[in-house]
């Protein structure tokens, strides 16, 4: 397909090339109505300035773009940060650099055609991102356009697309949980589900479901409830939860992640119930902060450095047009018990 260019947008527009650069570039001394008109034609044909003569060429730039949409405090959260560190410390194994843009999310038009912008201006040869819903109208936009795509946490079933490259937690942790506190002696287990629009949380959702079908156990409304993928919004949630509980409370408490158990946590205290003496808590994910928790957290641990490297591996590859790329892969937990679940008679 023929690579659009400014004077074939100049044409299209009906202005000249100079009036197409100084949109592009921002000038104020254009009439609001020929810059929509220009805008309106670079939109509809994807087209975006090269940045170089370099890219011009064509000639590959060795460099990923690690884009994160997931919020939250970066430096004060040593999970968080090692998606970071991982992923140029993987590129950096492969000779490529990384650019970082840190997202609030994914929800605005403008973070959304940021995005795309790095894209297609050809900064990147690939871009990783982090933080998506598992249904992204854009990532498919860009993938359709011949874009290389690496996702965290992301995963369409039946479906492969040489250019998206995703890795995935092993779909089994929420069946493994209720089977844990099953084996515990538990039978009243409350759980609070993550962002519902997140892979993860979905295959949590269901395999909790599978163990309490299997195990035969009740599913009651008041125990369940949706939360986030925060502390802030485990908190929240769990209050919802033990408030509606009124006084029948469940034995154990399944949480969608390790950062959600932490505000379970902080709920069980204002109610002033002790884990695991009154309430047992599980998490997911295996965020080292749950080692020095009061008690420490019972999990299932994610091995994030094979995660990352994986992902970062498989989208080199796909770029340097390797042969037999692996698009999709799930990485196995490994169950962490600590303290904060007890045996029940």
């Amino acid at each position: 397909m023929k690579k659009i260019t400014s004077n074939d947008i100049a044409k299209m527009a009906g202005v000249s090339r100079s009036t197409v650069s100084r949109v592009i570039n921002g000038y104020s001394n254009i009439p609001p109505e020929t810059r929509d008109k220009v805008m309106k034609v670079i939109q509809e044909n994807h087209y975006y300035p090269q940045l170089s003569g370099q890219l011009l060429t064509g000639k590959q730039m060795n460099t990923i773009g690690f884009f994160w949409a997931s919020g939250g405090n970066i430096a004060n959260s040593p999970l968080t940060s090692s998606f970071f560190v991982n992923t140029i410390e993987a590129a950096a194994s492969r000779s490529y650099l990384v650019l970082t843009c840190i997202l609030g999310d994914l929800d605005s038009d403008d973070n959304i055609n940021y995005v795309k912008k790095i894209f297609m201006e050809g900064r990147i040869d690939a871009g990783i991102i982090v933080g998506a819903d598992n249904n992204e109208p854009f990532i498919d936009e860009l993938l359709g356009l011949g874009k290389i795509v690496g996702l965290f946490d992301y995963y369409h079933e039946n479906e492969t697309t040489r250019n998206r490259i995703t890795v995935n937690f092993d779909r089994t942790s929420g069946e493994q949980a209720i089977d844990y506190l099953y084996g515990l002696g538990h039978r009243k287990i409350g759980i609070i589900d993550g962002n519902m629009s997140r892979f993860s949380s979905m295959q949590r959702h269901e395999g909790y479901l599978r163990g309490m079908l299997k195990h035969h156990l009740p599913i009651q409304n008041k125990w369940l409830c949706y939360g986030g993928i925060t502390e802030e919004s485990g908190y929240e949630a769990a209050k919802s939860l033990l408030y509606n509980c009124n006084g029948d409370y469940p034995t154990a408490i399944c949480a969608s992640n390790d950062s959600v158990a932490f505000g379970v946590y902080r709920a069980c205290s204002e109610y002033g119930l002790k884990i695991p003496e009154d309430i047992s808590v599980i998490g997911n994910d295996g965020d080292i902060t749950g080692e020095h928790s009061t008690p420490p957290l019972t999990t299932i641990s994610f091995n994030f450095k094979d995660m990352f490297y994986s992902l970062v591996s498989r989208v080199i590859d796909v770029i340097e047009d390797k042969e037999d790329v692996e698009t999709d892969i799930f990485i196995p937990g490994t169950f962490t018990e600590r303290s904060s679940c007890k045996r029940i008679d």
